[in-house]
């Protein structure tokens, strides 16, 4: 048992969730929203500080970021982490209640037919139709399952067959998440751009932190390129949008949750 003082961060946590054989995290958006949900608290917040408004806060972000039905999934991934550091001892409230996807919003006046661009760098592009081309591979296997599943007669308590329409929705969601964002993509080549040395997608940044001096290196991804793991971040988050445009040797001043934090832009590449 893990003892309930131990002090851990978003991403000391994170790490704890994916890498304990007990739980799932193998869906088509663990790695992503897990990834999303450090890059918007900051992955050296201590977990047990992040309060229920947060967590209601992040909540309507990520519901009006897409349909409902693709909302609610990713915002499973995050009750299933919190969740896990509740039982776990990391966490003094159950804040997995506290993610809730907002429903009934206000639609939006622009027409259906009109989607925003999306900008990806040209790994992102390849990663995004690798990961199409696999999650259609699996279909015949889910179907598979569900057909065998489905023979047997007691399908009140029929757990695989269960699961395995679940998994079947789960897969065909992420199918249409991304042909859509492939459909609406513009690959952006940092190499064959303009050299005005301004920060945009898949750009290099080196950030100076102007307290305790110490320098951290990014790149600016889209949302969907987004992974803390590896220091991309998304052009959207609260250090992506700060650094935008932005040229080397430029101060900027970034709000978390702790409050406002100084860098130094240092450098700028692609």
């Amino acid at each position: 048992m893990i003892e309930a003082q131990e002090i851990v961060t978003v991403i000391e946590g994170i790490s704890k969730y994916i890498n304990n054989p007990r739980t799932k995290t193998d869906g088509p958006h663990t790695a992503s929203e897990l990834g999303r949900f450090a890059q918007y608290y900051g992955a050296d917040r201590v977990l047990k500080e992040i309060n229920p408004s947060e967590v209601g806060s992040y909540s309507e972000s990520i519901s009006e970021g897409g349909a409902v039905p693709q909302a609610a999934e990713k915002l499973q991934v995050i009750r299933g982490f919190l969740s896990y550091m509740k039982k776990s001892g990391h966490l003094e409230v159950n804040l997995a209640q506290h993610v809730r996807i907002k429903k009934n919003r206000v639609r939006n006046n622009k027409p259906a037919d009109i989607q925003e661009v999306i900008e990806l760098t040209p790994a992102g592009h390849k990663q995004l139709n690798a990961e199409l081309e696999s999650l259609k591979n699996e279909r015949g296997g889910l179907a598979e399952e569900i057909h065998k599943a489905a023979q047997d007669k007691d399908v009140r308590e029929n757990a695989p067959l269960e699961a395995a329409r679940e998994q079947q929705g789960h897969v065909e969601a992420r199918i249409r998440d991304i042909e859509l964002q492939l459909r609406n993509a513009v690959v952006i080549d940092p190499k064959k751009r303009r050299k005005d040395a301004r920060v945009r997608i898949g750009a290099k940044v080196t950030l100076k932190d102007l307290t305790s001096g110490k320098e951290q290196g990014y790149t600016v991804v889209s949302v969907s390129e987004a992974n803390p793991l590896e220091n991309k971040i998304s052009n959207v988050s609260p250090v992506g949008k700060a650094v935008m445009k932005r040229v080397a040797g430029q101060q900027i001043e970034v709000d978390t949750p702790l409050g406002k934090q100084s860098f130094l832009i240092v450098r700028v590449s692609a």
